[in-house]
């Protein structure tokens, strides 16, 4: 928990810089896709403030009144994200469409340069953390800046394009197209994690066959249990696993649910699967 919040700083305090010197850079050399960029990877720095925090909830123990934890809160965290991105887009679509066109100095391509080496040291140290630990929070973040990382090259572009704009006057339009597509990029980030995320909350099964077999290995061990039906159940970085199994008619109750217990405490040991909770339900064979 402390590395994926470390790294969530790191994160934050990066976007932050970076945000202020494209916005600077865009209102300063009239380049509208730059601004647009600079909001952008503005909302990166609101978006981890947010991710952060539901990041911190997530991690709270089980209590009385929510024996599963808090691990959704961080999908809930994330689906603002997501729906504050979208509006971002539509924003930054409208904001191009009524810019002017400028050509800008050369100059501008080594704020770029600066703030696209920057960010790509950020999704790299995001990324190799995020895997490391499996946090659902770092990957989503991972998305997000890969986006900012296109729409940074995409304006590196329409720099250059602009330079010839006064030889070719279609290019002029090069700003106002990169700030729609830079738009458009927010937009379809935003869906992605919108999707993803809902599907979570709602309760996602995980089909996982290697987790299923490591399962079936430990049910195996009891000869009692006669056949199985296994469920993951996604909850943030850990699985909640609803589990039937078909006993042996011969059972006492007091042996079965001392079965139960056993087998219960047996997933949850292995700690490799991430099994923090599991249900299981008992049907007699026929």
């Amino acid at each position: 928990m402390k590395l994926e919040l470390k790294t969530l700083r790191y994160s934050m305090f990066n976007n932050l810089a970076i945000a202020i010197i494209k916005v600077l850079g865009g209102i300063y050399f009239g380049l509208g896709s730059l601004f647009a960029d600079g909001l952008h990877t503005f909302s990166d720095f609101v978006t981890d403030i947010v991710s952060m925090i539901g990041s911190k909830i997530s991690k709270k123990r089980p209590t009385k009144y929510h024996p599963f934890g808090f691990g959704k809160v961080e999908y809930l965290s994330n689906l603002f994200v997501g729906f504050l991105l979208f509006a971002l887009g539509i924003f930054i679509i409208i904001n191009g469409l009524s810019g002017e066109v400028e050509v800008p100095p050369l100059s501008v391509l080594i704020v770029l340069v600066i703030t696209f080496i920057l960010k790509l040291v950020a999704i790299v140290k995001m990324h190799k953390v995020g895997e490391n630990i499996n946090s659902v929070t770092l990957i989503t973040s991972v998305q997000k800046s890969k986006a900012n990382l296109y729409s940074t090259l995409g304006v590196f572009i329409i720099t250059i394009l602009l330079q010839f704009s006064n030889k070719i006057p279609i290019l002029g339009y090069a700003d106002m197209i990169g700030s729609i597509v830079i738009g458009l990029i927010v937009l379809k980030t935003a869906l992605k994690i919108i999707i993803s995320n809902s599907l979570s909350v709602i309760g996602e099964i995980d089909y996982d066959k290697e987790k299923i077999e490591q399962v079936k290995e430990v049910l195996n061990e009891y000869k009692k249990v006669l056949d199985s039906d296994i469920k993951l159940i996604m909850y943030d970085s850990y699985y909640k696993l609803q589990l039937t199994v078909v006993l042996n008619q011969k059972l006492t109750l007091a042996q079965a649910e001392k079965l139960v217990k056993e087998i219960k405490s047996s997933i949850i040991r292995k700690k490799n699967l991430r099994i923090k909770y599991v249900t299981i339900y008992i049907v007699e064979s026929i």
